[in-house]
């Protein structure tokens, strides 16, 4: 029999150990390998450069090898990441698949207790997915309004309709490029620049 991973683990065993490490409901291999990757979450939030990372982490743990510790700041980043680089979409997803788990366990048993466990998961899907919005979006928004760039220069304001921008001339286009760039041409390697700012 396989043993599962951290990953499939769930969500409130999990928090469980690190809400109450004296407790934990965790096997002792998770929780070692759970303290590993908190800790190396915490050090990825001070010294986000891998190599340096991984040092430090060898450091701490002496008896993990370099592959592994690279595995653990792989494990800490999908699970355990600074805002700036969080998956939500991961997490989000991996929540909504316990729950449903958790729901379909409990229909299985069909007892009094369980149900209680069922409609409290429904509850917690409901507040993961959210109510259904009174509208949805609109997919001919777009047709429905007009967009427009504005252009400010020596304290004149132009309006320019997205939709008729393709319609402008090139000598004209050309003439807003020097008038926004103060003359200068653009070159390739100016565009890469702006767009990778």
């Amino acid at each position: 029999m396989s043993r599962k991973a951290l990953e499939d683990t769930n969500y409130e065993m999990i928090k469980a150990h690190i809400l109450y490490p004296d407790e934990s409901p965790l096997p002792l291999e998770k929780r070692e390998l759970l303290d590993r990757i908190i800790s190396a979450s915490k050090i990825l939030d001070k010294n986000p450069i891998q190599k340096n990372a991984v040092s430090l982490h060898q450091q701490k743990y002496p008896d993990v090898s370099r592959s592994q510790a690279y595995e653990d700041l792989r494990l800490a980043v999908r699970l355990f990441n600074s805002l700036q680089t969080f998956n939500y979409d991961f997490w989000h997803t991996w929540m909504i698949n316990d729950i449903v788990r958790n729901i379909q366990a409990c229909e299985k048993k069909n007892d009094h207790q369980h149900r209680k466990i069922i409609a409290m998961e429904h509850s917690n899907l409901l507040k993961a997915v959210g109510e259904r919005p009174e509208e949805l979006p609109d997919p001919a928004r777009n047709e429905k309004h007009q967009f427009y760039i504005l252009v400010q220069n020596n304290n004149q304001q132009i309006k320019i309709d997205i939709n008729k921008l393709k319609d402008i001339p090139t000598a004209v286009l050309e003439q807003l490029n020097k008038a926004i760039w103060g003359g200068e041409e653009i070159t390739e390697s100016t565009a890469e620049e702006i767009m990778k700012s």
